[in-house]
């Protein structure tokens, strides 16, 4: 049993730091808005060309070309461990 603990903890502690993204998410005016919340000591700098890529592609997909309308970014901190971004974009 110890050495499956073990071998279980490596796992646990990659799953619980995992960055997470929501992908495009329509908004109502035409605009889709990309979330994502990094792990522990990612830069929102990192996390925003990660959605930046991510928008892009949404976009060719489609035929269209990407264009930024908003950028939030939050760095790591006391009350908030994780750095975040939110990049709103239209499909032109």
């Amino acid at each position: 049993m110890r050495g499956f603990m073990v071998a279980l903890a490596p796992a646990l502690l990659m799953a619980s730091c995992a960055a997470t993204s929501t992908g495009p998410v329509a908004g109502f005016d035409g605009s889709w808005t990309i979330s994502k919340r990094g792990v522990v000591a990612t830069q929102p700098e990192a996390l925003t060309r990660a959605a930046t890529q991510e928008a892009t592609a949404h976009c060719a997909v489609q035929g269209k070309r990407f264009r930024q309308i908003d950028l939030k970014e939050s760095p790591p901190g006391l009350l908030a461990p994780r750095a975040e971004t939110a990049l709103t974009f239209v499909c032109e």
